[in-house]
């Protein structure tokens, strides 16, 4: 793989398919499984004068949610990010979307239609071109990574944490209910 991915760079880097495939198969990116996510700082858009950073999203699994309101594909995942976020929020699971829209008002007037979104919310300013979106390599969105914050670890990006695979993904890192044990709870 390495050599093939040498070859396209040097024979077709300046390409737009070629560009695609250094956000998605650069050995040498900055958030892959196992690496530690660069330090951040947000501010909450529900709560003005709270951040959230990875210090205060220790002790947490959390998936960090690049999106935004006209981002098809990002609305398309909803029913999938509430179907998670309701299975696994009781188990230091945590959600933070981070919008890329032009205005906060535009998120705040999507979440007062189907999708509650009940999960942490903030605001990038500057989107693509915000310090934020090249430093976690947000060249598309959604752009979903999910970190361990206890480890400060990422355990899985992209397509891992997309549709059905969310869940699937949780699962394995969470661990799955099951009704057994659920019943000797009670």
């Amino acid at each position: 793989m390495r050599a093939f991915y040498n070859r396209m760079m040097s024979e077709f880097g300046d390409t737009q398919q070629a560009q695609t495939a250094k956000s998605k198969y650069d050995l040498n990116r900055a958030i892959i499984k196992g690496k530690k996510p660069s330090a951040f700082s947000v501010t909450s858009m529900d709560q003005p004068g709270v951040a959230y950073n990875n210090e205060s999203m220790k002790g947490k699994i959390y998936l960090m949610d690049f999106w935004a309101v006209w981002c098809k594909p990002c609305v398309e995942e909803m029913p999938n990010l509430h179907k998670a976020y309701e299975k696994f929020k009781d188990r230091n699971f945590e959600i933070l979307s981070l919008s890329f829209d032009q205005i906060p008002e535009e998120v705040a007037k999507f979440r007062s239609g189907q999708w509650k979104m009940p999960w942490l919310h903030t605001f990038v300013e500057k989107g693509f071109s915000s310090d934020l979106a090249k430093a976690f390599e947000v060249r598309g969105i959604p752009k979903p990574i999910l970190v361990d914050g206890n480890t400060n670890t990422i355990l899985a990006t992209g397509n891992d944490l997309l549709g059905e695979r969310l869940e699937k993904t949780l699962a394995r890192v969470l661990g799955e209910k099951t009704a057994m044990s659920d019943e000797v709870k009670h």
